[in-house]
């Protein structure tokens, strides 16, 4: 039998994180943010990297407003249609507002660009993740473009428990792998 290809994991392992209950997503949510919080590239980091959750992803507005409460310096992706991911500092969480899909980011009037080798922390989404550290996020590259430009940083990927392949993923040279895979059930540090 033939593995799954990238695109059938992307439909399948989407269908699992909108089927589950809201509740469960809050409570998996909160217990990865704890997660998150008690890591030591939490507690050594100044600079973080988080993208905005939407939809059904591990929720990140509670964990984004705390950073900035602790003084953090919060950046978010910025997404345009032409492919190319820039980032912007937040400052508060009211300077976010809908872009082109919907996602909410920095609007125009209130963006400060950060260069991406700043960053010491960055919170990573996905679709699927294994326990190798290989994630695939939606298909269009934003992440795997981005990360390389931040080596130092540390790469933690936040999931759900149903978002966890039994399998190694089929990976692309391209495709950067995380450090560790926070979930609502453990701390999967990856192989270096």
């Amino acid at each position: 039998m033939a593995l799954p290809n990238k695109t059938e994991l992307r439909k399948e392992f989407l269908t699992r994180r909108n089927a589950l209950d809201p509740e469960a997503r809050a409570r998996q949510s909160s217990l990865i943010r704890q997660r998150v919080f008690q890591h030591r590239a939490w507690k050594n980091s100044t600079t973080l990297l988080c993208y905005v959750s939407f939809g059904s992803e591990v929720e990140t507005h509670v964990l984004i407003q705390e950073a900035l409460r602790f003084k953090k310096r919060v950046v978010v992706p910025l997404h345009d249609p032409a492919k190319e991911t820039l980032l912007s500092q937040l400052s508060r969480f009211g300077e976010l507002g809908p872009s082109h899909r919907g996602v909410l980011q920095v609007q125009p009037e209130f963006r400060r660009l950060v260069d991406p080798s700043e960053v010491e922390l960055v919170l990573v989404p996905g679709l699927v993740f294994d326990r190798r550290g290989g994630r695939i996020g939606f298909g269009g590259g934003y992440f795997d473009r981005l990360l390389p430009k931040m080596p130092e940083a540390v790469r933690l990927a936040l999931a759900f428990d149903e978002q966890l392949s039994p399998d190694p993923l089929p990976l692309e040279p391209h495709d950067a792998l995380v450090h560790a895979i926070l979930t609502g059930k453990e701390i999967i540090d990856t192989p270096k």
